[in-house]
C-alpha cells in the first residue's frame, strides 16, 4: 500500500484523520429540516443569513429550470414557489462549494476539477431524475457529494510534501468512496446518499427500482473520460433506467438541452468542464 493510503488508514483507525464539516448555512437548513412546525418564513430566516446562496437561489427561481413565468424578487417568494424542500436541498448544495478549496495552488486545482466534475455530475443527474420520476433536487445533492471522501485525502497531501502526485491518484481513487460514506453518515444524510461513494462503481448491484445511485453512476460514467468509461452494456443500472446500451447517444442528446441548461443555472464558479 502506497505511504498515503497506509497514513490515511492509520489516521482513521486512530481517528485522528480531520473530516470536513457541512458550512454554517448547511448544518442549520439540517437542523430545521427535523422540525415538523418549519415554515417558509423560518427557512427564509435561515438561508438569507447566505448572500451568496440567497443570490443562488433567486437565480435559479427566475430560470427556465424551474419554468416560472412569475418575476421573483425575494428568497420568501422563491421559497414558495419551489417548495420549501427543493430549496433546502439546492441551498446545502450551493454552500458544498466553500469545502472545495485549499491553499497549496497544486491541490486548489485538483479540488477545483473534482468540484467541476461533481457539478457535471449533478447537473446529468438532475435531469435523469426527472425522467426516472426521482426527486431532482435530490438527486443534484447526490451528484455533488458522491467524490466528498477525496478532500480529507487532498488535505492529508497538503501537510507533507514527500507524497508523489502518483500516490495521491491512486489514493484517491481507492479510499475516498470509505471516506465519503463515513462523511456522509456522519452529517447524517440518509443511506439513499450516504451510500453512494461505496455503491456508485458497483455496476451489478441489484435494487428493485431505480435510485439515487443508478443516476450517479450513469451520469459519472458519462462524464468521465473515456479512458476510464465502463462498457454500457455492463451497467445493470442502464435497464433499471429503461435503456438499452445501443441508444445511449440517442438517449443523451434527447436530454442534452435540458443538461446544459442545468449546467448554465448550477454552475457558479468557473468554467465547465469539458
Amino acid at each position: 500500500m502506497d505511504s498515503l493510503a497506509a497514513d490515511i488508514m492509520r489516521a482513521v483507525e486512530d481517528g485522528s484523520l480531520k473530516l470536513p464539516t457541512l458550512p454554517e448555512v448547511a448544518l442549520r437548513i439540517r437542523q430545521c429540516e427535523k422540525d415538523p412546525n418549519l415554515d417558509n418564513l423560518g427557512l427564509t430566516r435561515v438561508i438569507e443569513h447566505d448572500p451568496a446562496t440567497t443570490a443562488q437561489l433567486l437565480r435559479i427561481a427566475n430560470s427556465p429550470l424551474v419554468r416560472r413565468e412569475v418575476k421573483v424578487a425575494d428568497l420568501s417568494k422563491a421559497i414558495s414557489l419551489l417548495g420549501m424542500s427543493y430549496c433546502a436541498k439546492v441551498a446545502i448544495s450551493i454552500s458544498t462549494r466553500q469545502l472545495f478549496n485549499s491553499k497549496n495552488p497544486a491541490s486548489e486545482k485538483r479540488m477545483r476539477e473534482i468540484w467541476q466534475h461533481s457539478l457535471n455530475v449533478a447537473c446529468h443527474c438532475y435531469v435523469l431524475a426527472n425522467k426516472a420520476r426521482l426527486v431532482p433536487e435530490e438527486a443534484f445533492l447526490a451528484g455533488l457529494l458522491f467524490k466528498i471522501g477525496t478532500l480529507p485525502i487532498i488535505a492529508m497531501a497538503d501537510n507533507n510534501e514527500g507524497y508523489s502526485l502518483d500516490e495521491l491518484n491512486t489514493t484517491l481513487d481507492q479510499i475516498h468512496p470509505m471516506l465519503g460514506e463515513s462523511i456522509l453518515s456522519h452529517w447524517q444524510f440518509p443511506r439513499s446518499i450516504a451510500d453512494i461513494p461505496q455503491n456508485y462503481r458497483d455496476n451489478n448491484r441489484y435494487v428493485p427500482s431505480i435510485d439515487l445511485c443508478d443516476l450517479v453512476t450513469i451520469a459519472h460514467n458519462r462524464v468521465c473520460s473515456e479512458d476510464k468509461r465502463i462498457q454500457w452494456n455492463d451497467i445493470a443500472a442502464l435497464e433499471r433506467m429503461g435503456w438499452h446500451s445501443s441508444s445511449i447517444e440517442e438517449e443523451f442528446t434527447k436530454l442534452s438541452a435540458d443538461i446544459e441548461l442545468a449546467y448554465d443555472v448550477f454552475e457558479f464558479n468557473g468554467p465547465r468542464e469539458l
